[in-house]
């Protein structure tokens, strides 16, 4: 059970794996390393690993630079049919194949043609795509994906907390909307009306000071309701969505540490509970949802109301995990399921010795 057999026994030896490209840069998104020739293993398969994986809601929970945000990117470039323009804007219209392009100039497309077409290339060859065809042109790029981060979700007060959890969700609403007003110009009264109460939401925060939210009792189910009325509004518009949340430990955390009244914890965690609950548990417009962060938050236990969440482990915990993990290794890795789930986050021995060889061709140094 040393940690290195424990290490190859989670990521098994006979695992797909496509090392390529040779410069190394320091990034995280999946754009901006897939774009642009770096050097990197191929762990598109983590978007067949969540679809199977995860019911309706599911949880990862892993130390920093393992691949979270990675892979939360690249599961949202891949299952978006928006076109993402903020997550492709660092890549060069270069990347785009000829052969996509027929007889058309490139300098000549629409941003969103360009985007998509980007995508297309991110993806083109990738396992997913060559293991699994079928999967990919059923999901690729065919539904609407709400990705929340809550990384400043904090607050030295009960009222600067609220005001930046209710933020995130603002502009998140606020991207939405713009869209909405931009491409739509046959509308249905039904989907004005929706438009029209996410966008009052959106004006009533901005009336919203510091001072004022410190009365958590007032704003206890603010947040739940702004959640409620983006997700009504992108489910009647654009479908039933996936929901992928980003450090959503950071509220829970800062609540448990803050120096505040019992009175400001308990309003606190009360916010929490409705909108979690909102989002993971009663929520017919929700297809899938996935949690990431660092620290594993008894969700149960502090009340958060999301008490069907499925929890995704990387390492095992106990005894027993450990040795079928270790059993594991020696059957053929699937493509799917759990196997590729949990597969797409670090590097074993085999991959981190081929990026280094490849690596070298660049910078000899290394």
């Amino acid at each position: 059970r040393t940690p290195e057999k424990l290490a190859d026994s989670y990521r098994p030896s006979g695992s797909p794996t496509r090392v390529s490209g040779t410069k190394v840069v320091a990034d995280i998104s999946f754009a901006n390393i897939d774009g642009s020739g770096v050097c990197k293993v191929d762990k598109s398969l983590v978007c067949k690993g969540f679809w199977d994986a995860v019911n309706k809601a599911g949880r990862i929970c892993l130390p920093r630079r393992s691949g979270k945000t990675y892979n939360l990117t690249q599961l949202l470039l891949f299952f978006s049919q928006s076109p993402e323009y903020s997550k492709l804007k660092e890549i060069p219209d270069s990347i785009i194949d000829s052969s996509l392009l027929g007889s058309s100039d490139v300098a000549q497309l629409d941003m969103a043609t360009k985007c998509r077409l980007k995508r297309e290339c991110l993806f083109k060859d990738s396992l997913l795509q060559t293991m699994h065809p079928e999967f990919f042109h059923e999901h690729f790029m065919r539904y609407p994906v709400l990705h929340i981060s809550l990384s400043k979700c904090k607050g030295k007060s009960l009222g600067i907390f609220i005001v930046n959890l209710c933020g995130a969700i603002v502009a998140l609403s606020e991207q939405w909307l713009k869209t909405y007003y931009s491409n739509n110009c046959q509308s249905t009264n039904v989907d004005i009306n929706y438009a029209d109460r996410l966008k009052r939401f959106c004006v009533k925060y901005e009336s919203i000071s510091y001072e004022s939210a410190d009365d958590g009792v007032k704003y206890i189910n603010f947040a739940q309701k702004l959640f409620e009325a983006l997700s009504d509004f992108v489910s009647d518009v654009y479908g039933r969505y996936i929901l992928l949340i980003d450090e959503y430990d950071i509220p829970f955390i800062t609540v448990q540490l803050a120096n505040w009244t019992s009175e400001d914890k308990q309003a606190a965690q009360g916010i929490l509970k409705l909108l979690f609950q909102t989002m993971l548990k009663d929520n017919d417009n929700l297809i899938k949802g996935l949690l990431f962060g660092v620290f594993e938050i008894p969700l149960t236990e502090m009340g958060s109301g999301a008490n069907n969440i499925k929890d995704i482990r990387m390492v095992p915990t106990e005894e027993n995990d450990i040795r079928g993990s270790i059993l594991s290794a020696s059957h053929p890795h699937s493509g799917s399921g759990m196997d590729a789930l949990t597969d797409s986050f670090w590097f074993n021995t085999n991959e981190v010795e081929l990026m280094l060889d490849n690596s070298t061709r660049w910078c000899a140094k290394i």
